[in-house]
């Protein structure tokens, strides 16, 4: 089957192969296969190609994908052939106690989990993220497919398994904002759109998106932003948010940077909430003046919004049936798979929102 291999740390080292192979065809009793319909490419895909997550390679990429059940373990109750599913890269492993308490993502498990499923040839191949969804097939634990309406369009629901969830979920599981708090939301790309748009569901009453894009205001303002701040050379953003609302309640940091997340301490009032969303390369470290955090401010490490996939997907594919989540306006491009480096281009153009892969046509 066709899919792409990522062999080292620049772009040009991805390929696309038409030998992919599942090392083991058989399944395991809690084990699925999913036809990949759509997979989304994030900015975690070009950080992981750039060697920013320090996978092992050669390795399959991509991990925001949405398909359809074609075999099922002996052991699997959590799906069924035919169904539509969405795939979390929690392979948690169910029983211990952050899974049953309620935090998957805690789960020692679920991080840096890295398989072999596929090969090409005598190659092993690793799987980014828990699932490889670069390519045609993948094979994942039951845990990994949520389902969802089959009238759903599979191109929308590629997007919540990982830019959806970790925008939303960074407002709803983390931040908790309340009805009538304000925010900043430095980075208006894919995953800060979900932020603004969450905010604007929890009753924000008033949503600063900053950028350093001009054309990301129309975006921005469009899900949900109240203003727009042009990061442009010599602008002070600090003081400008500070200006518009005295310090504000949440301050999420989208893009990756320490010095940006540095920054909304000091756009934070005091007993606000800053929210570490965006992943920098994983050796970073952040350091920030005492005094900025010392009023009582929550400093937030945020995984993929805190997801709960089980309840959450189902949640954010409701809103979305009803109207009330905007999923297609993210989409900018689909592309078969050899338009990943399309999309790695548009990321970092800044442009665009969503480039969809649909690695079956």
């Amino acid at each position: 089957m066709q899919g792409l291999i990522l062999e080292g740390t620049t772009e040009d080292s991805v390929r696309l192969s038409d030998g992919v192979e599942f090392a083991d065809p058989g399944l395991a009793p809690r084990q699925v296969r999913v036809e990949i319909k759509a997979a989304g490419v994030c900015g975690s895909d070009l950080s992981c190609v750039h060697g920013k997550y320090y996978m092992p390679t050669p390795l399959v990429p991509g991990h925001e994908a949405s398909g359809i059940v074609v075999e099922t373990g002996s052991a699997v109750t959590y799906c069924a052939v035919g169904d539509h599913v969405i795939l979390s890269t929690f392979s948690n492993c169910g029983h211990c106690g952050d899974c049953e308490g309620g935090n998957p993502g805690n789960c020692s498990v679920s991080m840096g989990n890295l398989t072999q499923p596929y090969c090409e040839g005598d190659q092993p191949l690793y799987n980014f993220a828990g699932i490889g969804a670069f390519v045609q097939e993948t094979i994942v634990d039951e845990n990994q497919c949520i389902p969802i309406p089959a009238e759903m369009p599979l191109t929308a629901a590629a997007l919540i398994g990982c830019g959806v969830i970790t925008g939303t979920g960074a407002v709803f599981n983390r931040a908790r904002l309340q009805l009538g708090d304000t925010c900043v939301v430095i980075g208006a790309g894919g995953v800060g759109l979900n932020v603004i748009q969450a905010a604007k569901l929890c009753g924000a009453s008033q949503i600063i998106a900053v950028d350093r894009v001009p054309e990301k205001e129309a975006f921005a303002i469009d899900f949900g932003a109240t203003d727009f701040i042009l990061a442009d050379e010599g602008v002070d953003v600090i003081g400008e948010v500070k200006k518009m609302t005295g310090g504000v309640d949440h301050a999420f940091e989208v893009v990756g940077s320490t010095k940006l997340l540095t920054d909304c301490l000091q756009m934070t009032r005091p007993g606000g909430n800053i929210c570490a969303v965006g992943v920098p390369d994983l050796t970073a470290e952040v350091t920030y003046p005492f005094q900025a955090l010392h009023q009582n401010k929550n400093l937030l490490g945020i995984r993929a919004g805190g997801a709960r996939p089980r309840k959450d997907f189902p949640m954010l594919a409701d809103l979305y049936m009803k109207g009330q989540l905007k999923l297609d306006q993210l989409i900018s491009n689909t592309a078969g798979l050899d338009g990943l480096q399309g999309a790695f281009d548009a990321i970092k153009s800044g442009t665009e929102a969503r480039t969809v892969l649909l690695p079956n046509g």
